[in-house]
């Protein structure tokens, strides 16, 4: 009898874990503490790791950065809207200038970001699974990360206004990687839902981007 337990033991399947959650630890990202001596990463590296997960797997990666790190919201929502428009063109995987593939990655801010998976989205494994794999079209979906980046982009003087438009993304980027069409459908909806905001508060936002376009003339 306890043979054959413990022959059950060995044979049991891993705990499934988010291709998110693989892809860092394959990057060589330590939830736990910081691993000494690691390789620097550069982006072009991660961008070709993430294979045919590229789309979902960068931009997953901004919007988790952009949380902590206040004040990336803006360069990470114009690099998000340029990959939302790669995706809309019918693109499989990022284009990124040779520039930006030869940056290097802070590996701490890898850390950091597998450390928030760790700590925070435990419970999005059971919540995702492969199903309504129809319903995930790759151009349909870069229009809505298209807008919601645009929205992340603009310095909104509305304190918390970057999570309306940082949950929506992540929710993307989880169907994507996933393959979970339940979570690109609610990804459509809190987009639909952000348009509506936006249209209500269209004075505020013309007035933002009249701002904008004069720092840049």
């Amino acid at each position: 009898m306890e043979v054959e337990l413990a022959r059950q033991t060995i044979v049991a399947d891993p705990p499934r874990k988010l291709r998110l959650n693989e892809l860092l630890d394959e990057l060589g990202a330590c939830a736990d503490q910081p691993a000494p001596d690691r390789p620097e990463l550069t982006i072009g590296a991660l961008v070709d790791k993430a294979a045919e997960a590229g789309f979902g797997f960068l931009i997953a990666i901004m919007v988790l950065i952009a949380i902590p790190f206040f004040g990336l919201s803006t360069p990470f929502g114009l690099a998000i809207a340029l990959m939302g428009l790669q995706m809309m063109a019918g693109r499989t995987r990022p284009w990124l200038p040779q520039r930006a593939r030869k940056r290097v990655l802070s590996m701490p801010m890898l850390d950091k970001v597998a450390g928030l998976l760790a700590r925070r989205t435990r419970w999005l494994v059971k919540a995702t699974r492969r199903r309504w794999e129809p319903l995930i079209r790759p151009r349909l979906i870069g229009i809505g990360m298209f807008l919601l980046a645009v929205g992340l982009a603009l310095p909104l003087p509305i304190p918390g206004s970057n999570w309306i438009f940082l949950f929506p993304l992540f929710i993307y980027c989880v169907g994507l990687l996933e393959r979970d069409g339940l979570w690109i459908v609610i990804g459509h909806l809190a987009t639909i839902a952000n348009i509506t905001l936006m249209i209500v508060f269209i004075d505020l936002v013309m007035s933002v981007l009249a701002r904008v376009w004069g720092w840049l003339t």
